[in-house]
This record gives structure tokens, sequence and C-alpha cells, in this order.
């Protein structure tokens, strides 16, 4: 009997299910050294796949990958671009309160609190009629060394949703800075300007009378979009630090 013996097919390699990290780390390297300069146009998918001996899908989604981190951004019909700075979308962080109120042991003191009739601002801010109730409250954010901002603000007075003390204090405030917030608050506005300290708050934040410093607004609202809260945070001029990270991180 002839018997042929016949040898195994070939097992396909196993696709390198990484190669287009790889990819994207080396595009994102030629655009770190200036190979790639910002607004220039990069190679289409096809030449590099080609020069790196890649499958057309691998070139792909390593080029998404960079699309997705704001690297490269794709003109419809046009081609992939290195994506220049854009100075006005930057995202600007209040790290110096972040780290103050962080870094120390800090509680909330409610100084003044009452019930009083909105004025045209307030009614407005907050969605209501004027002369409606609100809550005006007075508070200082404590630290080891004393206070280390001042807030003061109006939120609504609705009989049915009853105003609890953890909204009051951790929720409203401290979880702003700390990024702990619980409780209705789902969006909030905030906007900074510098201002001149009135006398109490400048008595209270231990500067001298006539001191500039920062007001920090806010809007706090609910799940719906319906206003809860309105007010600022005064903040020492030495206190408040913006800082923001624009290109590649």
């Amino acid at each position: 009997m002839d018997v042929t013996e016949k040898s195994p097919g070939r097992k396909k390699a196993p696709a390198d299910s990484r190669a287009y990290l790889r990819l994207a780390e080396t595009l994102k390297e030629r655009i770190l050294d200036g190979s790639f300069p910002c607004g220039e146009k990069i190679p289409s998918e096809a030449t590099l796949s080609k020069e790196h001996g890649l499958a057309l899908m691998t070139v792909r989604q390593a080029v998404g990958v960079l699309v997705e981190h704001g690297l490269l951004e794709r003109v419809p019909g046009r081609g992939t671009y290195v994506k220049e700075l854009s100075w006005s979308g930057a995202p600007f962080f209040i790290d110096g309160l972040v780290e103050a109120v962080r870094a120390r042991q800090t509680r909330v003191d409610i100084i003044r609190s009452e019930v009083l009739r909105a004025n045209q601002t307030v009614a407005t801010q907050l969605g209501i009629e004027l002369g409606d109730s609100v809550i005006f409250l007075r508070r200082h954010i404590m630290g080891e060394e004393g206070v280390l901002l001042v807030q003061e603000g109006y939120l609504l007075l609705d009989p049915r949703r009853p105003v609890v003390e953890a909204e009051l204090e951790a929720t409203y405030i401290t979880g702003l800075f700390t990024g702990s917030g619980q409780g209705l608050i789902k969006r909030a506005v905030l906007s900074i300007a510098p201002t001149l300290m009135s006398d109490e708050d400048a008595r209270t934040l231990g500067r001298p009378q006539g001191s500039v410093g920062f007001r920090l607004s806010y809007a706090f609202f609910d799940a719906a979009l319906g206003p809860l809260a309105v007010g600022w945070f005064i903040a020492p001029e030495d206190q408040l630090k913006l800082t923001a990270q624009i290109g590649i991180n």
C-alpha cells in the first residue's frame, strides 16, 4: 500500500492585536518631534499601511486613537491633519482652591441664615417671581489656620423639597472643590472676576481694608436643569490659581 505522508498545513500567524497601539505611539512621536507639524496633513492611511507593513484596518485604528485623543483631525474629502492648539477652548482649573480645600481639614460654618424676599436679580436667576421667598446664607469655609473662603448665596425655598443640612454644607460647597458633591446638583456654571473686597470680607479673610480678591460666582441646577441655588465665593488674590493644559500631555 502506497502511503503518502501528508505534512500538516501551515497555521496562520495570529494577528497582532496591539500593532495599532504601537503605530499610534510612533505617529505621536512624529508629531512631538515636528515631523508632522501642527496644521499639516499626515500621509494617507494607504501610504502608512505600505510604509509600516500593516493592514489598512490597523492603520485606521491607530489614526482613530490619535483623533480620539485630540492630536489628529479627519477632514472629510481632504485627509487627516495634525490638530492645531485651540486656546479659546482650553479648560482652566481652579487648582489653588482645590489644593487648599483638599490639603486642610475644612468645615463649613453657617454665619447667617434667613428667609428673604427675592429681588429682581435673584428672582431672574432662580426662575421665580419677584418677591418670592428664598433662603439667604452667609458661610465661611474654614481651615486649620482660619477662614479660607467667604461664601454668600440664595437657595430656593421649596416646601416640596426640604433643604437638608447636608445640602446646605457639603453638597453645595466643599463638594464643588473636591469633586465629592452629592445630592440634587447635576450641573454647575462658574465664572471668575476680580473684585474689591467689602470691609467685612477683608476682615474675615485677614486682609487689609480695600484688598483685591476674586469673586467666583456660581449657579447650580438640578437634573431637569432647573436652578437650585446662586451665589458667590470671595477668595483672596493669592488663594486662586488658574491652570490649563493645552496640547499633548
